[in-house]
This record gives C-alpha cells, sequence and structure tokens, in this order.
C-alpha cells in the first residue's frame, strides 16, 4: 500500500476506517508492477507518449494482489499486502465492448465507484503489525454506501501524556496495545446532493500493556490492562471535489458525533466530536492551493488512546494530545509541466491539554515540507509522489498517493 496519511499512517482510529484508503492504494501501487514489453502499450497514454496506468486500471475487475509500503513515523518503516477484489472495473461498469470509457454514471452524471473486497497484513520495523479484512460496497447507484471491516493489530507507539505536549517527556512511555477493530457503517445519499449522511458503528476491544523498564532506573513488571470502547456515531458528509485523488478544485467537509455507551459495549461513557474541510481551487493554469482544517474534541473521562491528537506530516502519531486538537494546513502544488509537478506544505496544530491533569497546559507545534508528484492516472486525476516533513523533533518522509489528508 502506498499511502502516508498516507505515507500509511497507522493511526489507531485511522485503522478502524483503512478501507477507504483501498480504492487510492489500488492505482498507485500497480504503477510498480514488473510490466513485460508486450504490455507497454497498455501504460502508455496516446495523449503525450507518457507511462500512465489509466487505460488498464479503468478495465481491471476481479482479484489481484497489492504491496503495502508503511512510512509512519511513529512506527518505523515497514511492508505488507493485501488481495483485494474489485466487484466492478475501477472505472465503473462498461458497455458490451467499451472497455474505458465509463457507463456507470448516476443521474448527476458523477462517476459510480465499484464495490471492493479485500484482505490485508503489514509489519513494522518497531514489531507493529496488523491483519483483516474489509468490504466497501456500493449500491443503489451510488446512493448508499456501505463500509465494513474487522481487524486484529499489535501496535507499538509511545506516550507522551494527556498535557497538549507542554510537560511531556521527550522519550515518552512505550507502550503496546493490541486492539480487536470491528466497524459496520452506512451512509446515504441526500436526495442527487453531494451530501451524505449516515451512522457506524465501531468497537475496539484492547489490551494495553505499558513497558515501564525504559523510563524507570529498575527492572518491575510492565503493567498492562484490559479495555473495550464502544460508539455509534452520526455522519455528515459533502464532496465536491472534481477527483477523490489529487484535487484540483472543491470542497470536501463533514462533521462527526461519537457516543461511546455502555449499552453499546464500551467501558468507560464518553463523546467526541470532530469537524474537518478540505478545500481546493487553482489560483493560475499551473498552481494549485490547498486548505486543510481540523478540529477534534473529546468530552468526559476516556481511555488515554482515545485522546485527539495532531495529526499533521512530520510528527508521529500520539505526540501531541489533549482534550481538544486544532489543525490547519496550507499546501501549493505547482504543475510546471503536465505530468510532473513541486509541493510545499506548512502546517499548524493546537492540543489543549486535559482539565483534569495537575499542570495541564496547550502547545501549539509546527511542520514544514516539500516534495514533488508525478501524474500516475491522467483518467482518475491521481498523482503521486514523495513528500519529506520537517516537525518539531524530526524529519520524516512519506510516500504518497495522491492528496495526503485524508
Amino acid at each position: 500500500m502506498v499511502l502516508s496519511k498516507p505515507g500509511i499512517k497507522i493511526k489507531l482510529y485511522a485503522m478502524s476506517q483503512a478501507f477507504k484508503l483501498f480504492t487510492a492504494v489500488i492505482l498507485f501501487t500497480l504503477s510498480g508492477s514488473v510490466i513485460s514489453t508486450s504490455m507497454m502499450d497498455e501504460f502508455i497514454d496516446p495523449q503525450d507518449g507518457m507511462f500512465d496506468t489509466s487505460h488498464w486500471l479503468a478495465e481491471k475487475k476481479g482479484f489481484f494482489p497489492i504491496p503495502i509500503i508503511i512510512t509512519e513515523p511513529a512506527v518505523g518503516f515497514g511492508l505488507g499486502a493485501g488481495l483485494l477484489f474489485l466487484h466492478d472495473p475501477l472505472a465503473g461498469k462498461t458497455a458490451e465492448g467499451d472497455t474505458f470509457d465509463p457507463q456507470n454514471v448516476d443521474d448527476e452524471g458523477r462517476l459510480v465507484p465499484p464495490s471492493i473486497s479485500g484482505l490485508f497484513g503489514a509489519y513494522t520495523e518497531n514489531d507493529t503489525w496488523f491483519v483483516g479484512g474489509a468490504h466497501m460496497g456500493v449500491w443503489k447507484n451510488d446512493r448508499i454506501r456501505y463500509t465494513g471491516a474487522l481487524a486484529q493489530a499489535s501496535v507499538n507507539l509511545k506516550f507522551y501524556g494527556l498535557d497538549g505536549g507542554s510537560g511531556s517527556s521527550s522519550s515518552g512511555l512505550g507502550f503496546n496495545i493490541e486492539p480487536i477493530i470491528f466497524l459496520q457503517q452506512v451512509k446515504f445519499r441526500i436526495k442527487n446532493s453531494d451530501f451524505f449522511a449516515g451512522i457506524n458503528y465501531l468497537l475496539l476491544d484492547s489490551t494495553v500493556e505499558f513497558d515501564l523498564s525504559s523510563s524507570l532506573p529498575i527492572e518491575i513488571p510492565s503493567f498492562g490492562f484490559d479495555s473495550t470502547s464502544a460508539s455509534v456515531s452520526l455522519l455528515l458528509d459533502y464532496d465536491s471535489r472534481d477527483t477523490l485523488f489529487t484535487p484540483s478544485s472543491g470542497l470536501s467537509a463533514g462533521i462527526k458525533a461519537s457516543f461511546f455507551r455502555e449499552a453499546f459495549g464500551s467501558d468507560q461513557e464518553f463523546e467526541k466530536y470532530m469537524a474537518y474541510a478540505r478545500f481546493f481551487t487553482p489560483l493560475t493554469n499551473s498552481l494549485v492551493l490547498g486548505l486543510r482544517g481540523d478540529i477534534e474534541t473529546l468530552d468526559g473521562r476516556a481511555p488515554f488512546y482515545q485522546y485527539p491528537f495532531i495529526s499533521i506530516r512530520g510528527i508521529p502519531a500520539m505526540r501531541y494530545q489533549g482534550e481538544t486538537v486544532t489543525v490547519g494546513e496550507a499546501e501549493f502544488r505547482w504543475n510546471f509541466t503536465y505530468r510532473w509537478s513541486l509541493l510545499l506544505f506548512g502546517g499548524v496544530g493546537a492540543a489543549d491539554g486535559v482539565d483534569f491533569l495537575p499542570g495541564s497546559g496547550d502547545d501549539t507545534v509546527y511542520s514544514r515540507g516539500a516534495g514533488f508528484r508525478y501524474f500516475i492516472a491522467r483518467r482518475f486525476g491521481a498523482h503521486a509522489g514523495i513528500d519529506i516533513a520537517r516537525g518539531p523533533e524530526d524529519t520524516a518522509f512519506y510516500i504518497t498517493f495522491g492528496q495526503a489528508w485524508y
């Protein structure tokens, strides 16, 4: 899988939603396949004679394997594999004898994505691993979208405290979390608009173990406990982007309210609220501006791993946690040729500490970076490349497919 938050960022909440990345994964990973000379014509765009995966991908249907490449700094580099089944070609259903131009569009002319099923697994250099399966169903001519997933993982991370980062030690406290993840989600298109409303159920049945030997001068047994978090969430999404993968115009925004209750299977009762927006607009024929804004807050007392954290390129997952986290990013993409582009980006995140912790405060951190892209699938508006980002503590690189904000 070639993404990075893509990269792929292995985050606890993102793992519960990992399957929504699959569609993007398919396109870029196949670009690294071994291609025989006799097949090369399928990978040459007749428009400019350059390498392009559009034609081949548009016709793909059925089983095929994909590699997974992980570049999240919190868990280190990793590799894995997935086996996907496309129920229809990526370009949608096509008329008999028409293998490229999509015919499966809705009443507004929007492309209907295919239903996808898959199995996946990966392992990283710090002994993090995950395995699972998922299905994304697109029904009623894209009026209903279903996502279901079941996965198990063992993730090795560091906990820096819930003070927003202002009092965190630089080394952090190592811990391992082994969750079983169960997700069921359904969304309904509102009339013929770009709005979707939906509901989901998420269950995280976890075993957590802290490695105290790394932070204390004497050896003592590791401290562990079991924790179950279960929620019902209400969703409202809007998406008018010109492509799912590397947008040049449009808006993607949404709100989500998650209610963790004993009645749903949760050990503790609390709420989480999230709002996000990604806006894209062309400034000139070759320059595109992207803006991102996120806010997430938790109300009540919850397991430490459920608290929001700053998620920006260049900052490891869970490094800065708090009761409320706000993130903003800007990105400029300069398409200096039709196929190649350069990126400059920067972000800021603020984490407000937990009120009931003595001495808790808040912290604001910044990151910046640069990258490049190759226009790898013209038919799907998909670019791929590498980002290098510098945060407060370190520099990280990400293999990125499409837009880095998911």
